[in-house]
């Protein structure tokens, strides 16, 4: 699990952080249902991204191209977060 879900819980005094962690983890592993509804979102756009065809004949079908990888490493990064 990314260490970010828990950089709220870190702010707190040592003696809080423990209880703070468990109980954020717990939370975030029993949102299964938004979790999965979520990755799922997340990789149909992800999959959109591969479909579009390249229009070459377009002069700015480079920069249509790098926007779509653009899209593509963020969507991945995200689905990475929302992984635990």
């Amino acid at each position: 699990m990314d260490s970010r879900w828990f950089k709220e819980d870190r702010a707190l005094e040592k003696n809080e952080q423990q209880e703070a962690v468990a109980s954020t983890q717990k939370v975030l592993k029993n949102s299964t249902i938004l979790r999965e509804r979520l990755q799922r979102i997340l990789q149909d756009e992800f999959d959109k991204t591969l479909r579009l065809e390249e229009d070459f004949d377009d002069a700015n079908w480079q920069l249509k191209h790098v926007a779509q990888i653009s899209r593509r490493k963020t969507l991945r990064e995200i689905m990475k977060l929302i992984d635990f």
